[in-house]
C-alpha cells in the first residue's frame, strides 16, 4: 500500500509528540503499578523530581527516531517491545524487597543506560526495513 510521503517536519513533529506521549505513559504506568503494590497514593512518585528524568530516559529512543524522521513501523515496535521489557523488569525489581542497604545502584545504572540498547535495536530494525524496501521507501513511509 503506497501512501503520500509526508515532509520531514511533519514526520518529525508527529514523532516528537509520540515520543513524549510514550515516555509519559510508560512512567505513569510504572508509577501507578508501584503505588498500588505499595499501597500509597498514586501521586506519591509524581512529587519527586526524578520522575521527569525517568520520562526523558523512557522517551529517548523515540526522540531519536522522531528526529531522524523514521516513519516505518518496525523500529517503533521494536523500541516499544524493548521499552516494555525493560520497564517491566524495573517494576519487578522495585516491587520486591531489597536486601541491600541504600539505593540499588545496579538498577540505577541499567535505567540510565537502557536507551542505548533500545535505540541500537530499533536502528537495526530500521536497517532491516531499509534492506528490504530501500531508503526512499522508508522516507516515504510506504509498505512493500
Amino acid at each position: 500500500m503506497n501512501r503520500t510521503a509526508k515532509p520531514y517536519p511533519a514526520r518529525a513533529a508527529i514523532g516528537l509528540v509520540a515520543a513524549v506521549a510514550i515516555g509519559f505513559a510508560v512512567i505513569a504506568a510504572c508509577n501507578t503499578v508501584w503505588a498500588v503494590v505499595e499501597g500509597v497514593p498514586v501521586t506519591t512518585l509524581w512529587e519527586d523530581d526524578a520522575v521527569w528524568a525517568q520520562i526523558v530516559i523512557a522517551a529517548a529512543p523515540y526522540l531519536l527516531l522522531a528526529l531522524l524522521g523514521v516513519g516505518a513501523r518496525r523500529p517503533w515496535i521494536v523500541a516499544l517491545c524493548l521499552t516494555a521489557a525493560f520497564w517491566g523488569f524495573y517494576l519487578f525489581v522495585i516491587t520486591r524487597p531489597y536486601e541491600g542497604g541504600g539505593a540499588n545502584i545496579g538498577l540505577g545504572l541499567l535505567m540510565i543506560f537502557s536507551p542505548l540498547p533500545i535505540t541500537a535495536a530499533s536502528l537495526i530494525a530500521l536497517a532491516t526495513v531499509a534492506n528490504r524496501r530501500g531508503p526512499d521507501a522508508i522516507a516515504a513511509d510506504r509498505d512493500a
